[in-house]
């Protein structure tokens, strides 16, 4: 459930590692999730989460019942959009039930590749995020909160590039999802306008959106067939690695921030092949093998990368690189 204000955070005393507590700001627009005050008691807990933790390395899970609200540890500098408090009821349910863990397993993958959307966006935008916030409900829906402004230290030349990537991104997703392509565009028009990204579970919904592929969107309609008396495509279909697109992201990668970033995101797609297979789906091998080829290069291009802060024109390209 949704409502005004940012709940109260209360710790939870389950076996899992908790999030700190903070005191909501009072924003009357600001949306998030009301927290809840009750526990739930979970043995081995804490060893469940790591296990979710190692498929999920570019995510940083903590679980808790909600929004904290403004603090230390979530704006500023230290503003992350790749952490993520989960509902322990969530956990729960993964825990008692394969069937709901496959189900909640990829939830979790769709909102790692809208959250990568996002973040991709941003920094292609020449934005850096401020405030953030994301938590995972029991149903393993996403709710989110953040906010993003333009970089004082981009000259004309960057504002008018980031403008150009905008536009080029944005007709990328239009060959995809023309509807989520035209919110975008609107979203973004007014970030241009105001130097200021306000994300809310609405807009993260449009992220969502557009980060869905043609075959993700054939699988919805496949899948409304089938409550509707049609054929099941459960056991059919094929899931493969954009490996051209994982070789453009590397060779942006600069820092060893980025090379890791890029490591982390092949992983990401290799589990999610492996889990289509067992799902019954086929594996594209020569893209998989490829995506094996360049994690391995990745490792090695670790070693040598520098380790220092990623500058405006390398997170911009960095950016660009994972959305084209």
């Amino acid at each position: 459930m949704e409502v005004s204000g940012l709940g109260q955070y209360h710790a939870l005393a389950n076996g899992y590692p908790a999030q700190a507590a903070g005191t909501a700001p009072q924003a009357a627009e600001q949306k998030a999730v009301s927290a809840r005050t009750d526990t739930v008691s979970l043995s081995g807990g804490a060893a469940y989460l790591k296990g979710l933790q190692e498929q999920f390395p570019k995510m940083s899970f903590s679980v808790g019942t909600g929004f904290v609200g403004k603090t230390a540890r979530n704006t500023g500098d230290n503003a992350d959009r790749w952490a993520f408090t989960l509902s322990p009821k969530l956990l729960e349910k993964m825990r008692g039930d394969p069937d709901a863990e496959a189900e909640y397993l990829q939830k979790l993958r769709d909102i790692e590749r809208a959250t990568s959307l996002a973040d991709s966006f941003v920094k292609a935008r020449g934005m850096k995020t401020v405030y953030c916030e994301n938590y995972v409900d029991e149903n393993g829906q996403l709710h989110h909160t953040s906010i993003s402004v333009r970089k004082d230290e981009l000259n004309e030349k960057l504002r008018a590039e980031a403008r150009e990537n905008t536009e080029r991104l944005i007709e990328r997703v239009r060959g995809n999802n023309g509807e989520a392509a035209d919110k975008l565009e609107k979203l973004l028009n007014k970030a241009e306008e105001t130097g200021e990204l306000a994300l809310g579970d609405e807009e993260t919904r449009v992220f969502s959106g557009a980060a869905k592929s043609p075959e993700a969107l054939q699988k919805k309609d496949d899948a409304d067939d089938e409550e509707a008396g049609g054929e099941s495509g459960k056991s059919g279909g094929c899931v493969g690695i954009n490996a051209q697109k994982l070789a453009r992201m590397l060779a942006a990668a600069k820092t060893r921030a980025q090379v890791q970033a890029i490591i982390a995101q092949i992983q990401s797609d290799l589990r999610e092949c492996d889990a289509g297979k067992e799902q019954g789906m086929d594996v594209d091998e020569a893209s998989y093998s490829a995506a094996e080829q360049l994690l391995r290069q990745a490792q090695q291009q670790l070693g040598q990368a520098e380790d220092r802060e990623a500058t405006p024109e390398e997170e911009m390209a960095s950016a660009l690189a994972a959305l084209m």
